[in-house]
């Protein structure tokens, strides 16, 4: 009992308690709303169409918009299309082929060509594999009569040649019969061609791991080094401090990406980027979730932890690794570009996947701003606080 009594007369035994429930009423809080409603807005995913014929293609493309619960987008150009769903602006190409309404009309097998970026969060890529499913059987079930129309043409063209003779009877049977059994319930396949695709099922979830390790890491590094700040501030200034701690940073930053690259290798996952772009993405990437965990805890001092865990949370849900961003409601879509966990795992896409170099410019140039943002708000909140060492000039230093 004395020891009992002992730990709950110290106070980090009660802040121990109080973040083990802070943990479980963010995390429920946060996942539970971010993710309600997620069927209701997948109208907000964009599917881009292009049709290379003009006649059934292009109707079948018409009832395509119609039916399908989710954004269309025209393209006249397979190359821009395929373009836009590489940067992940689209989550699909419909593509209808030049010889469509021939191949309808000649009986034959015609085909959909469906491409899906799998450079995309899993859900995503998930229902788009169902879409192209479903829809080459609308597809198919909305062309059968007309390919029964296009036979029954023949037909008529057929028997209007044939000559008034007593096996004339014998001939419309024959013709008929061979009329109907050319006609399919099937008469459109589908073809799904999955882009950026990677061997392997791990790296599937290397940007949510990267994620989850880089930003849990920088939580518990700032937590221990403001500790180590409390400890220390006495004995020197306060932007003596903050200059230190902003050094060795950028050193954890720029070193711990050795280790991410060499895990990587370790593991076999492979990247198209050279080793010096995934180095400073992920410097930049780690740099970033370092600066916005420092200043909730300068700002607030250790009372900062508890919105370093709604940030772990809210940058889990609102990633586009699990949940396409577009699929959130409008805060957390909003709440999502004000995060850095946004573009690292944009970034990874690009990194695991393949895609546009132009994209990895884009997060790290958003990375970037992150960082001078936060330091700012750290800056300002350094020269409003007092310095500890005016306040104790008596206090020895700890060499003394």
């Amino acid at each position: 009992m004395k020891a009992l009594q002992a730990l709950f007369n110290i106070r980090e035994t009660y802040i121990g308690i109080f973040v083990t429930i802070a943990f479980q009423l963010i995390f429920f809080t946060i996942w539970m709303t971010a993710y309600d409603g997620i069927n209701d807005r997948a109208e907000n995913l964009t599917i881009g169409i292009i049709s290379d014929d003009s006649s059934v293609g292009q109707e079948v493309i018409n009832g395509l918009k119609e039916s399908l619960p989710f954004a269309t987008k025209d393209f006249t150009s397979i190359e821009q299309a395929e373009k836009d769903l590489n940067q992940r602006h689209i989550n699909m190409i419909i593509h209808i082929p030049a010889d469509f309404s021939a191949q309808i009309q000649a009986g034959a097998e015609a085909n959909i060509i469906y491409s899906i970026n799998q450079a995309n969060a899993s859900l995503a890529k998930t229902m788009m594999e169902s879409v192209a499913k479903q829809a080459t059987e609308e597809v198919n079930h909305s062309l059968y009569p007309l390919q029964q129309g296009e036979i029954i043409k023949t037909f008529s063209q057929q028997f209007s040649q044939l000559p008034l003779e007593q096996n004339t009877a014998l001939k419309i049977q024959d013709t008929v019969a061979t009329t109907i059994m050319s006609v399919k319930d099937q008469t459109v396949k589908s073809t799904i061609i999955k882009t950026n695709e990677v061997k392997g099922f791990a790296a599937n979830f290397v940007p949510l791991m990267v994620i989850i390790s880089s930003f849990v890491g920088a939580m518990v590094m700032i937590m221990q080094h403001q500790q180590a700040a409390e400890i220390v501030q006495h004995t020197v200034s306060k932007w003596s401090l903050f200059f230190a701690r902003q050094l060795v940073n950028i050193a954890v930053a720029f070193i711990l990406p050795l280790l991410t690259i060499g895990l990587m290798h370790l593991f076999s996952i492979s990247s198209a980027e050279n080793f010096f772009t995934i180095y400073f993405f992920q410097a930049f990437m780690f740099w970033a979730f370092l600066c916005l965990a420092q200043v909730f805890v300068i700002v607030f001092g250790n009372l900062g932890m508890v919105f370093n865990i709604c940030a772990l949370s809210l940058q889990l849900v609102t990633s586009g690794v699990l949940v396409p961003n577009a699929m959130l409601s409008d805060f957390y879509h909003r709440l999502a570009s004000l995060l850095p966990a946004t573009y690292g795992a944009d970034g990874y896409y690009t990194i695991i996947f393949g895609g546009s170099s132009e994209s990895l410019r884009n997060n790290s140039s958003s990375l970037a701003i992150i960082i001078a943002v936060t330091l700012v708000i750290a800056s300002i909140a350094v020269a409003l606080k007092k310095s500890k060492i005016e306040q104790n000039p008596s206090v020895p230093s700890l060499q003394q």
